[in-house]
């Protein structure tokens, strides 16, 4: 009777057995390296996922929750030099992001809400610098934006609503009017005076034939 105990609760505990938590070193990850991939019993990924190259390099290294990510996910450069960081939550983009120079010095920055773009982003020149600045509203430019040279001297500003650079858009409506304008002229040349039908060619205009009955 005990046998057939034991052998009851080994078939039931086989369902847990066959999908319980599984741990696997990543590909290509070195000898030395102690870390371990994880999924859970339903095939999700779960904490830390690393990958490497075939170099055993770190190229990639993800925060997962339920098979989302979830917290920071980093990017690398060849040679496990940190490339990119972004927050992620419920596997979008939400929160900073920071875009680094292969010396290490941050390259660009700035925050992303419900995965696009918001608020202040600002570009830096490899010394620190900083290169262009300005905001985002909904993932288009919005505001004004200002350039630098390596100096620090404001060289150029630019003003945008949904994304559009106001100046540049001015500057196309204004030569497009002047094409159209343009155009209108050179029409009203060509039919010999503006808004008229061609003017008649010069000659006597042979009168009309008599169609009256005799």
């Amino acid at each position: 009777m005990h046998k057939y105990k034991i052998l009851i609760l080994s078939l039931l505990m086989i369902p847990f057995i066959c999908f319980s938590q599984t741990e696997e070193k990543p590909k290509y990850a070195p000898g030395k390296e102690k870390h371990r991939n994880k999924t859970d019993e339903f095939g999700q990924k779960q904490g830390t996922w690393k990958t490497f190259n075939s170099y055993g390099e770190i190229m990639t290294e993800v925060e997962y929750l339920n098979d989302k990510r979830q917290g920071v996910s980093k990017r690398y450069y060849p040679y496990s030099k940190l490339m990119e960081e972004q927050e992620f939550q419920n596997g979008i983009k939400e929160g900073v992001y920071k875009r680094y120079y292969y010396s290490g010095t941050v390259k660009q920055e700035g925050e992303y809400i419900a995965g696009k773009k918001d608020g202040k982003w600002t570009r830096y020149f490899e010394d620190g610098e900083v290169a262009a600045e300005g905001s985002y509203k909904n993932n288009k430019k919005d505001g004004e934006w200002r350039t630098f040279n390596r100096k620090g001297q404001l060289i150029a500003t630019s003003t945008y609503k949904d994304g559009i650079d106001q100046k540049a858009a001015a500057e196309e409506a204004r030569k497009a009017a002047e094409a159209k304008k343009a155009a209108d002229a050179k029409k009203a040349k060509n039919s010999g005076k503006p808004g008229g039908t061609p003017a008649p060619s010069g000659g006597n205009t042979p009168a009309p034939a008599d169609t009256t009955k005799k």
